[in-house]
């Protein structure tokens, strides 16, 4: 069975001959991987990982940004008055430069699992535009101005989607992170209105090309989210982190419902166990999430900068073992 045929087995919550995998780490400690191994897939290369995850070149406008702990971070915001929105200049997303890495990787891989990443408007897009803690008072002091602005990033991701589903991607990839770890970032109407409804356009064409989709959302998922998820039409959701997840509990729920991209704990276990427990955490969530029904694709969100080598090949040693 080919990485594709795995993974998209996976996703349908069927069961393949063993677990698909990905993970990430702190961009940095990438970094390190990928000058010392040479291939900027060296996931795929070195690890045999099955799963690659790519990007369109688009930039939208932001904010004064700057890089430090291995983050960029928004230092000052793009505006403070929106009366200017209108004159904020878009990307084009037809220029074809923007899909060069897309474009790459479905040659390049063509057994693999090719997943694109966008975001939503509102968080990460719009996050950069004002920060943060900015944008949560904005969808309640300017909502009109804020749907608006909405409105025109949509329309260009929209328009990106529709691109990269004709150059044959595996699945899309929607990410923002609508969760914090003890829950729920906004009321679930919120959610809908500001994320949930942009995210529905987005994935309505992936669907008419049979392509699925995917969500990553960081932090605790509560029935309720999981629930809208479900509604959406998501298949899989990332990464349901252990550490603030109580993954047998969503096993009971929505196992054979919604399938997990994730399921490793990047913040203790990994960077900080021993190999046995690094084994036998693995194990546990083969049991839980993927045993009784498939629907597990291993992944992690950023593995901690100190975790040493073994670690890694502990990792990947067990997730190989997790044979149906």
């Amino acid at each position: 069975m080919d990485s594709k045929t795995r993974f998209l087995t996976a996703l349908n919550n069927q069961k393949p001959d063993r677990v698909p995998f990905n993970f990430w780490m702190d961009r940095r400690l990438m970094e390190q991987y990928e000058k010392r191994i040479g291939h900027r897939h060296w996931r795929v290369t070195h690890y045999g990982a099955d799963v690659i995850e790519t990007f369109g070149l688009l930039d939208f406008p932001s904010g004064r940004m700057e890089e430090h702990s291995g983050t960029t971070w928004l230092e000052e915001p793009l505006f403070t008055d929106w009366s200017t929105i209108d004159d904020l200049p878009m990307p084009n997303p037809d220029e074809e430069k923007v899909y060069d890495l897309v474009k790459k990787d479905v040659a390049e891989f063509p057994d693999k699992a090719v997943i694109f990443d966008i975001p939503t408007c509102w968080g990460v897009i719009a996050g950069q535009m004002r920060g943060y803690e900015e944008v949560y008072m904005d969808l309640y002091t300017h909502t009109e101005e804020f749907v608006k602005l909405s409105r025109r990033i949509t329309d260009i991701q929209k328009r990106m989607v529709e691109r990269v589903c004709q150059m044959g991607i595996t699945a899309l990839y929607i990410m923002e992170d609508v969760s914090t770890t003890n829950g729920l970032s906004m009321s679930p109407q919120m959610i809908e209105e500001h994320c949930f409804q942009y995210a529905r356009e987005m994935i309505a064409i992936a669907d008419s090309f049979g392509i699925p989709t995917l969500f990553h959302c960081c932090g605790k998922i509560p029935d309720v989210l999981a629930e809208m998820f479900i509604g959406l039409g998501v298949k899989a959701i990332n990464p349901l982190q252990p550490s603030v997840n109580d993954t047998a509990a969503f096993a009971s729920k929505f196992a054979g419902k919604l399938a997990v991209y994730g399921g490793l704990e990047n913040s203790f276990i990994i960077p900080q166990g021993t190999p046995q427990e690094i084994e036998e955490h693995i194990f546990k969530q083969f049991e839980l999430l993927g045993k009784p029904y498939g629907g597990l694709i291993f992944s992690s969100h950023d593995i901690d900068i100190r975790t040493p080598p073994e670690n890694i090949e502990a990792m990947v040693a067990a997730i190989k073992k997790c044979a149906y």
